[in-house]
């Protein structure tokens, strides 16, 4: 038998890997950018306010608190999204576009508002 006959008939299966989606891909990663610059300076924000709530001599406790339950919420909701079933047999790049697009409009809404409101 001739060897590019068997290696054909007999060698292991290449698997091809999918097709990548550069625009998917992109808008992804433009909409986690937006997520984690957004989180951010909600984070700050909460920060300074609780630093200057502090110095001022007024408790914070209750403040911190009440920010720390939304945020743990809001994660225990996403990681719920991210351990459904269909969502784990999305592609990779579909499931983070679709991750991202789940993420980034609550902290840019806040993120926007709080910038215009503190000045």
């Amino acid at each position: 038998m001739d060897s590019r006959t068997y290696d054909a008939l007999y060698r292991q299966a290449r698997i091809a890997p999918p097709p990548r989606r550069p625009g998917v891909v992109l808008l992804s990663a433009v909409l986690w950018l937006l997520t984690s610059v957004s989180v951010s300076w909600l984070c700050f924000l909460v920060g300074m306010t609780a630093l200057w709530g502090a110095a001022s001599g007024e408790p914070v406790g209750g403040f911190l608190l009440c920010c720390s339950a939304v945020l743990c919420g809001g994660a225990g909701m996403f990681v719920a999204v991210c351990r459904a079933p269909a969502v784990r047999r999305m592609s990779g790049d579909v499931r983070s576009l679709l991750l991202g697009a789940l993420a980034c409009p609550v902290p840019l809404v806040l993120a926007t508002a709080a910038w215009f409101s503190v000045g």
